[in-house]
């Protein structure tokens, strides 16, 4: 089967006209690489096999833009290049295998991340951090392994100290005032730290509190 001609398209595109009215988009560099000009001559063999190559640059592209948007664990970039137009899944795979190899994509790396952002950052306990991470489509390894040094009691209580003093000073002025208390509590259990710790964190501030008033 001829290629009749040969159309720029779109950025690095090319347009590949077959004389059956067929068509196959490639990029440029593809196109230069098999040498296709008007006249060449693809049987069906050929013609899948640059389809595959094309899905593999389509796919690989594709990831490479959204990683330098924000980071993604393996899982996660797998299922977003499997909602793009015209995605097939060997070409998906074999597209996350080079990002991989190359760096791009790194599940641990994205983790440690992760666990700054949430930890230091957003002031999340351990175990909403934990959450956040597990709903990334990260390894319960990966989290362990990047939240192992945030779980420490003196940093978590140091952490948490901080917290009611920017955040929740207004409601704790009162050690007797059990509904404060409460509505503190909630909030701190939703941050993910346990009772036990936001316990000891609001005695360690009202202690603080009588200092200061001192």
């Amino acid at each position: 089967m001829k290629i009749t001609e040969i159309v720029p398209g779109k950025g690095k595109l090319f347009e590949i006209r077959l004389e059956n009215e067929q068509k196959i988009w490639l990029h440029a560099d593809l196109v230069q690489s098999e040498f296709l000009r008007p006249g060449v001559e693809l049987d069906e063999e050929r013609i899948a096999a640059l389809k595959a190559q094309a899905a593999l640059h389509r796919a690989y592209e594709y990831g490479l833009y959204l990683l330098e948007k924000r980071g993604y664990s393996y899982r996660e970039l797998y299922t977003k290049l499997m909602t793009a137009p015209d995605a097939q899944e060997e070409a998906v795979l074999a597209a996350l295998e080079k990002l991989t190899r190359y760096g791009f994509l790194n599940d641990a790396r994205y983790a440690e991340q992760l666990a700054r952002h949430f930890v230091e950052n957003k002031k999340f306990g351990i175990r909403r951090a934990e959450y956040e991470m597990r709903h990334r489509g990260l390894s319960q390894e990966d989290i362990d392994d990047a939240l192992a040094s945030y779980d420490d009691a003196e940093q978590i209580s140091a952490q948490l100290l901080e917290i009611l003093q920017k955040k929740y000073a207004r409601y704790l002025t009162d050690p007797d005032d059990r509904k404060a208390t409460e509505k503190v509590t909630a909030a701190l259990v939703r941050r993910g730290y346990t009772y036990q710790q936001i316990r000891y964190a609001i005695e360690d501030y009202y202690a603080w509190l009588e200092e200061q008033e001192a």
